[in-house]
């Protein structure tokens, strides 16, 4: 690698400052070459070379400086993944090399982590004691020891974080502020939100006045609900400093202006003024069409019924020219060729000239992000679902073999709890069966099986002993695709008549159409064979156990006790475990910020609404946002009234990982019986979670 050249032959001397945050020079580099912004226009290979150059060229000149180090590691793992292993190999030697040196043992062992983890503990303890004011390795640790590893130790992570926050008080580093923001203490963070309101009291840069938001955030945190009308004073108050000290405001600024007069309260007046001027200023910018957009769905609510054909083809005939005039009007954005993608993919009725081109401009689009599987994926099923061009689907997947070992290289090390590496690797089967399965359809309808020879092993392999039931039933259906392709039939019938009986359920229509692959290429081969309707219907009807298994999917049950808990809402109403015994209880874990959750929210609601005044019900909602000074003006927006008890911290300690939204069911004694997700939309959805609460009760 280039880099260890550079470093080596300049020389690395020991001596280390505490450096916190980058020398101004440094700064003004990272913000002027590789802005975002600037960044986003240009296409993956062309950008990553670009920055690895900038990064290059910055050690090369600054070699004790630690910024440049950490980003260049975060996006060789993260987008060029291929160069990793040598990358870290690299800084390995290096440090061997210059065992005296804290920032090339700190810079070893950050690379490390999640390769060889122990290692890289011994470099960065190594680093931190012939260094200890030095706070990088600090924060590395905390990480190592922090929520969702195997090496998960609360004590220790709060300790490396307190140390680094000792050394860097007013740090507004992304990594270090994420993990405050979870695990920190209370004591903590309010000692970070002082220290960073003393250091902004004096800024006038208005790129350095952007971490009010950072700031706002932790004072919202560390003060109980209650005093949050106080707090929303503090950010008017700061908004009278702020807003006069940029004179030449860009798109961020003034989005950072909107969203902080949000969370003081202002007046929605305020908030649409500070809208509209972002888009008289900025009217081609992303910031812009963001506010577009989100006017517009407001505006014209999505329906509430999935199956409802009718509705959801009128929201379509209302959607799609709108998104093509954003298309027009926002041209820059590469994302709205994308989705304009994703709106017709579905569509039986689309044409094969409007479809490939949807197809070229959604393939092009994805050339300015790093290469991703989900995007091959995507084109070759919808050739697939539409018949069209099995040649490509070959050429779209034939390096996906590659591309999910470098999603293994991404995200499966060696310090992930048993939770979290069950969770990635599950997910790694299911997209190895679903580029196997997009193969073998294609070269069934090209008449070429042997373009499936590769996944041959792969498909015909044993079963994990411990699987979800998505990755069996396509499991079995990916044999019974091999078999039909390799010409036995009665074994395939076989195999599709497992996968049936494996899968939960079957799917639920989506936007009013419903979409049943497996179901539709058994009936074929059936068809194929001369079976007839009747005795399809026998064959095909699950057995009596897999239908009473398919009523009551969706939940499972909790492989933990609910812990005793006293956390208060927006209202500065206590909530406590014991307080809720003798009810059930449903608790919905949500984020303003989550677009799944967004869809749900609405019909919790209707729930909560009907059944807030009985005494063996109660709904509580727990929100995981960082941003808490958001999630008052975003529940009156929305006219949102069941209760929101901020915790992140909770929820986090709680669970190895986080996805959201998550249904959690209490029964009266305050066991935790079941989490998971109510079936359906709409009434649907609230008659099934009441039938899961009447039973917990």
């Amino acid at each position: 690698m280039r880099i260890a050249g550079i470093c080596l032959a300049i020389g690395l001397a020991p001596a280390l400052f505490a450096q916190c945050e980058p020398r101004l020079e440094v700064r003004q580099v990272l913000a002027r070459q590789l802005d975002p912004a600037q960044l986003r226009e240009m296409k993956f290979t062309e950008r990553a070379a670009f920055r690895r150059q900038v990064l290059e060229e910055l050690i090369a000149k600054y070699p004790r400086e630690v910024e440049p180090y950490r980003i260049l590691i975060a996006t060789t793992k993260n987008e060029e993944t291929g160069r990793y292993p040598a990358l870290a190999d690299q800084f390995r030697k290096q440090a061997a090399e210059h065992p005296d040196d804290p920032l090339m043992l700190y810079v070893a062992g950050l690379a490390l982590g999640g390769r060889n983890t122990p290692r890289g503990i011994e470099l960065l303890e190594r680093a931190r004691s012939l260094q200890p004011d030095f706070p990088w390795p600090a924060l590395a640790l905390a990480y190592i020891y922090g929520p969702g590893t195997k090496l998960v130790d609360a004590h220790k992570s709060d300790q490396e974080l307190t140390a680094f926050f000792a050394a860097c008080p007013a740090s507004t580093d992304a990594d270090a502020q994420r993990l405050l923001a979870r695990t920190g203490s209370p004591v903590l963070q309010a000692r970070v939100a002082a220290a960073l309101r003393t250091r902004l009291a004096g800024e006038q840069d208005p790129k350095r006045l952007l971490d009010y938001a950072t700031l706002w955030g932790l004072e919202f945190r560390v003060h109980p609900p209650a005093e949050h009308d106080a707090v929303r004073r503090q950010v008017a108050a700061d908004l009278k400093r702020l807003e006069p000290l940029n004179a030449e405001p860009d798109a961020a600024w003034l989005v950072f202006l909107k969203d902080a007069y949000k969370q003081s309260g202002a007046p929605r007046e305020t908030i649409t003024a500070m809208e509209d001027r972002v888009m008289q200023a900025f009217p081609q910018s992303g910031e812009a069409f963001r506010i577009v957009r989100e006017r517009w769905r407001t505006a014209h609510k999505e329906p509430d019924d999935q199956k409802d054909a009718a509705a959801w083809a009128r929201y379509r005939n209302l959607y799609r020219p709108v998104l093509k005039e954003w298309m027009a009007r926002f041209s820059g954005l590469h994302q709205l060729h994308q989705a304009w993608f994703y709106e017709v993919a579905d569509d039986p009725d689309l044409s094969v000239e409007e479809g490939l081109r949807a197809l070229e401009d959604f393939l092009a689009e994805d050339a300015y992000q790093p290469p991703n599987m989900g995007t091959f994926l995507w084109a070759a099923e919808f050739l697939n679902d539409h018949h069209w061009q099995p040649q490509r689907v070959f050429e779209l997947l034939r390096n996906s073999g590659e591309l999910m070992d470098a999603w293994d290289i991404r995200l499966l090390g060696d310090n992930l709890s048993a939770g979290s590496e069950d969770i990635w690797k599950s997910n790694d089967i299911i997209l190895r069966q679903e580029a196997a399965g997009a193969v073998l359809v294609a070269a069934r309808r090209a008449g070429e099986p042997e373009q499936a020879a590769r996944f041959k092993a792969f498909i015909e392999r044993d079963l994990p002993a411990k699987s979800w039931p998505s990755i069996e039933s396509n499991y079995w259906q990916n044999r019974g695709r091999l078999a039909w392709l390799e010409g036995r039939k009665a074994d395939a019938l076989a195999y599709y008549q497992k996968a049936l009986q494996a899968r939960k359920k079957p799917p639920e229509p989506y936007q009013g159409r419903l979409t049943d692959d497996l179901m539709d290429e058994a009936r074929a081969l059936w068809v194929q064979l001369g079976g007839s309707q009747t005795a399809w219907a026998v064959w095909s009807k699950p057995p009596a156990a897999k239908i009473q298994e398919a009523a009551e999917i969706g939940w499972k049950k909790p492989d933990r006790d609910m812990p005793a808990f006293e956390l208060a809402d927006l209202s500065g109403k206590t909530w406590r475990l014991k307080d809720l015994a003798g009810r059930a209880v449903l608790i919905n874990v949500w984020a303003t910020w989550c677009g799944p959750c967004q869809e749900e929210l609405p019909m919790l609601e209707k729930l909560y609404e009907k059944v807030k005044d009985r005494g063996d019900l109660q709904i509580l909602t727990l929100t995981i946002d960082e941003d808490l000074g958001a999630v008052a003006p975003f529940m009156k927006e929305k006219g949102y009234t069941f209760p929101v008890l901020p915790a992140q911290t909770f929820v986090t300690g709680l669970l190895d990982n986080v996805s959201i939204p998550q249904n959690w069911i209490l029964d009266p004694k305050g066991v935790w019986r079941w989490t998971g997700q109510a079936a359906g939309s709409g009434a649907e959805w609230e008659a099934a979670m009441l039938k899961q609460l009447e039973a917990a009760r």
